[in-house]
């Protein structure tokens, strides 16, 4: 299974708003595109139910245990 990444998001922001963001990717080992999905995901927790926590909670299990998608295996456009 791939889950297809098809919608893009043009972000403007300072420079030095940036820099911290870029910073804090390269410590996590992660992508920009990936860090705002998961600053956004955050966000969006605070209005999930506890149902909709658990499933997440046990999608990322199933992740940790290898059973999760690539980013790389993603199609893009």
């Amino acid at each position: 299974m791939s889950v297809t990444m098809d919608k893009e998001l043009l972000i403007r922001m300072p420079t030095p708003l940036y820099n911290q963001a870029k910073k804090l990717c390269k410590k996590r080992y992660k992508s920009l595109s990936a860090f705002v999905r998961d600053v956004i995901m955050e966000r969006v927790e605070d209005y999930l139910t506890t149902d909709e926590r658990k499933k997440i909670a046990e999608g990322e299990k199933e992740y940790l245990k290898g059973k999760g998608v690539n980013w790389r295996a993603v199609k893009r456009g």
